[in-house]
């Protein structure tokens, strides 16, 4: 007689279990690495100093330094650079360019053969000389407006006084960028090397220069029928004994007399001959 094993027939259940323990087995032997993030920074916002109380003249390099008289100066490139995160905006308006009149009095030599001067002769011309007016305006990154204005001539541009525009210009901008910067020291491009005084008062009441004082007495002693007695009854009612004792006026008014006697004397020389 035939031994049978009576066993249990497979239901769908079972297979369907089956199947589920076969992809976890699958799943487990697959190997996950987990790495950690780092959480994302947020970006650093540039923190700029505060325009009114940071130092700014120690922040200038040497060549944004001039060393004149005063003192340590900024130089105009030097304040851009500094000036350069806050500006918004900024304009250079040319206020007006004007033509100065300025009386000088031109030395005429007269030379020989051999290059010698032989005669000199004062004269009286006029010079015109441009003159330019400018303002700078400044807008910063916090709405606020700075601006200043500056002018050049010839007499406050020492070697560059024949672009008084470009010379006023950056002057201008350099105060402009001054006052945002709270700096209170002159830009090196507003420093002129002249004494303001010599160039804004009147020097005729003054004691008559050297040269006019040897030219006069040159021309004198060159002069036979001219005294200096009769030279400075002609042109001051002073009592006065010497050359030197004339003004820069009075001295140019001498030398005008004395030129006029030269040509006088010369033309009777003529004649006789």
């Amino acid at each position: 007689m035939a031994n049978y094993q009576v066993g249990r027939v497979a239901t769908p259940v079972d297979t369907e279990e089956k199947l589920t323990q076969e992809v976890n087995d699958i799943v487990e032997a697959n190997v996950t690495v987990e790495v950690e993030l780092e959480p994302e920074q947020p970006e650093k916002e540039e923190v700029l100093p505060d325009l009114d109380t940071e130092d700014w003249m120690s922040k200038l390099t040497e060549d944004e330094i001039f060393n004149s008289k005063e003192g340590a100066c900024p130089r105009l490139h030097g304040l851009r650079r500094l000036a350069k995160p806050y500006v918004r905006s900024e304009e250079s308006r040319v206020n007006h360019l004007v033509v100065v009149p300025r009386q000088v009095v031109k030395a005429l030599h007269t030379y020989n053969g051999s290059g010698d001067v032989m005669s000199t002769q004062e004269e009286l011309g006029i010079h015109h000389f441009p003159m330019a007016s400018v303002t700078f305006l400044i807008q910063d990154i916090y709405g606020r407006t700075f601006s200043d204005s500056a002018d050049a001539y010839y007499s406050n541009c020492n070697e560059l006084g024949h672009f008084p525009t470009a010379v006023a210009s950056a002057r201008a901008e350099a105060r402009a960028l001054r006052k945002m910067l709270g700096i209170k020291q002159h830009a090196a491009e507003e420093m002129v090397d002249k004494d303001a005084s010599e160039e804004l008062a009147p020097n005729d009441d003054g004691p008559a220069k050297p040269e006019q004082v040897k030219l006069i007495d040159k021309i004198v002693t060159n002069l036979d029928s001219f005294s200096l007695k009769d030279l400075f009854g002609n042109i001051t009612a002073r009592e006065i004994y010497s050359v030197e004792e004339l003004t820069v006026s009075e001295a140019r008014k001498a030398l005008q007399m004395l030129n006029e006697e030269k040509k006088k004397a010369k033309k009777k020389a003529g004649k006789k001959s």
